[in-house]
This record gives structure tokens, C-alpha cells and sequence, in this order.
């Protein structure tokens, strides 16, 4: 048997392992040995077989696959193979998810919103969609249906969205983003009653300060950026707050 198929009979055990319900099989083994092959480039010949089995996972209903999924698209991307349909594919699934659980006993790791926000990073880090693409998605996960975040799927999303204002082509881009989310927590989550929007929002708007305000640097946020996004940013949490305290006292 010849390299190539030994390498075959290897990973495919490793692929089909990502739709285990268990957390050893899908992450300690298949995702780690899949990562581990990727990063060192023990994979390359069979990367179009790797990425053709991921975009089908993320059309599946196991939601645990998909999110392994999407952090081996970013671990692709990190490895510079990006392909633009499989952001697409991501894309699809990331606005529409509404099971956003963390971790979960007997199955580990789920944390859709958190990988895919690891993902969306990646990509507008390394140019492999624009600022504003990045910034459009995010709006789109803010809004998008599921439960309040219990571990540290704001704080993710914050990255991107940091990372999203760094890249930035123009200051401009900004305050229309900025208006957008406006638009998207106070219709979304307030005026349609949306406990987990508001929640959601309110946590990612304080992680994105708190990360514009104290390390700018690593983000690629310049002074003007930084500037013009922290009052922005001020302005959104106090308008979440009086709107919230005005349907809580409305009868």
C-alpha cells in the first residue's frame, strides 16, 4: 500500500470521529489529530477530501459537528487554505443557529457562537473577507435566534469585532456598523422582548470596550479608530439600558 492510501485509511476513521457524540473520540482524537495534520502540513494531499466533509457537516442537524467543523475551517485558514466557498457554506449556518450552548456535560465543547466567531477573526485578520463583511456578520449572529451565552461567546465575538474595527478601511464604515447595531438590539432584542439578544448584546458591547480601551495595539485599532469606536460604543450600552429600563417600567 502506497502513502497515499495509508494516509486515506488514517484519516477518514478521523472524520467520520467528528460526528461522535463523545467528546474524546470528536475532540481529543479526531479534531486534535485532524489539527495536528493540517498545521503540519501531514494533510495536504488530502485537503479537498478534508474540506468537501466539513462543508457537508455543516449542513448537517448534529451541532456539535458543526462547530468542530468551523474550528477546522479556521485552523485551514490559519494554515493559508482559505476557499471562499466554505466561508460561504459557514456563513449559512453561523446566521441561522439557534442552539448556542457552551460546554455540555457528556458532550464537551458546543460553543457554535465561540468557534464560529474564532473563525469570522480569522478570515478579516488575514484579508480573506473585508472589514465590513466581518462586521455584517456579527450583526447578523447578534440577532440571530438561541439562548443567553453562558461561557465566553461574547468575549470571542468581541475579538472579531475588534479585529473588524482595526481593519477597517474607512472610519466611516464604522458609524454605519455602529448604527446597525443599534438597530439590531433595540429591534431584535428590547422592542420584540428578546431576553437573550439583550443579554447577549449587553456582554459583547462591554468585552469590545474593555478590549478597544486597554489593548487597541493588538487589534490593529489606531488612535482614530479607537476614538471615534469607544464613544460609539458608550452611546449603544446607554441607549440597551434606557431601553430596557423603559419596557421594565412600561405597564
Amino acid at each position: 500500500m502506497n502513502t497515499a492510501n495509508n494516509l486515506d485509511s488514517v484519516i477518514e476513521p478521523l472524520l467520520t470521529g467528528l460526528v461522535s457524540k463523545r467528546p474524546e473520540v470528536r475532540v481529543d482524537w479526531a479534531y486534535t489529530e485532524l489539527k495536528e495534520g493540517i498545521e503540519s502540513g501531514q494533510w495536504d494531499d488530502h485537503l479537498d477530501q478534508i474540506r468537501e466533509r466539513l462543508s457537508g457537516y455543516l449542513r448537517t442537524d448534529k451541532v456539535w459537528t458543526k462547530a468542530l467543523s468551523a474550528r477546522l475551517l479556521n485552523v485551514l485558514t490559519e494554515a493559508g487554505h482559505f476557499h471562499y466557498e466554505d466561508y460561504l457554506t459557514f456563513r449559512a449556518w453561523y446566521v441561522t443557529e439557534d442552539d448556542t450552548r457552551g460546554i455540555v456535560k457528556d458532550i464537551g465543547p458546543i460553543m457554535a457562537v465561540g468557534y464560529g466567531a474564532d473563525y469570522v477573526e480569522t478570515c478579516v485578520r488575514k484579508g480573506m473577507i473585508p472589514a465590513v463583511e466581518g462586521a455584517a456578520i456579527i450583526s447578523c449572529r447578534l440577532r440571530a435566534p438561541g439562548g443567553v451565552w453562558h461561557d465566553d461567546e461574547g468575549l470571542r465575538l468581541a475579538r472579531a469585532a475588534c479585529t473588524t474595527i482595526g481593519k477597517s478601511t474607512s472610519t466611516h464604515i464604522l458609524q454605519i456598523w455602529i448604527e446597525r447595531l443599534s438597530n439590531t438590539v433595540l429591534t431584535e432584542g428590547v422592542r420584540n422582548n428578546n431576553r437573550a439578544v439583550v443579554e447577549n448584546f449587553a456582554r459583547f458591547l462591554k468585552a469590545t470596550a474593555h478590549m478597544v480601551r486597554s489593548e487597541p495595539e493588538k487589534w490593529g485599532i489606531d488612535a482614530e479608530r479607537a476614538e471615534l469606536a469607544l464613544p460609539m460604543i458608550a452611546e449603544l450600552e446607554e441607549q440597551l439600558r434606557n431601553a430596557s429600563d423603559y419596557r421594565e417600567a412600561a405597564p
